[in-house]
């Protein structure tokens, strides 16, 4: 059984509540036995990740190419997220431009879209 939540709250506090969790173990039958299973609670966070605005190839191929498996960039089941707060669809993905090393371990990326930043006399806003 999954259930989902969302949290909001200071960040130690939440961290707090979520270290309990994992403390917990639940029991349940297997072939007639009474066993015992850690109760698993597995983050689906959304991020924000900012940077200036001709370095989006570079950051996109990072996320591509880091996570084992590429992301789709066009995922269509994140279109109401996307919808939700106000973003653009992605642009078409150029892997000529280059990327960054980032850990990758036991992480799924699912890109949602873009928002550019404003611009003003000083350049852009980030």
């Amino acid at each position: 059984m999954h259930l989902y939540i969302l949290t909001r709250g200071i960040k130690h506090e939440v961290d707090r509540m979520i270290n309990d969790l994992q403390a917990q173990y639940l029991p349940f039958e297997f072939k007639g036995t009474t066993n015992f299973v850690q109760l698993a609670v597995r983050p689906i966070q959304l991020w924000e990740i900012v940077m200036p605005e001709p370095q989006l190839q570079v950051v996109m191929n990072t996320i591509s190419t880091a996570y084992g498996e590429a992301p789709s960039w066009k995922n269509p089941q994140l279109a109401i997220l996307r919808k939700a707060l106000r973003a653009k669809k992605l642009p078409e993905q150029d892997l000529s431009v280059g990327k960054r090393l980032v850990y990758n371990h036991n992480v799924g990326v699912y890109p949602i879209g873009i928002k550019p930043d404003k611009f003003n006399e000083d350049g852009e806003q980030l």
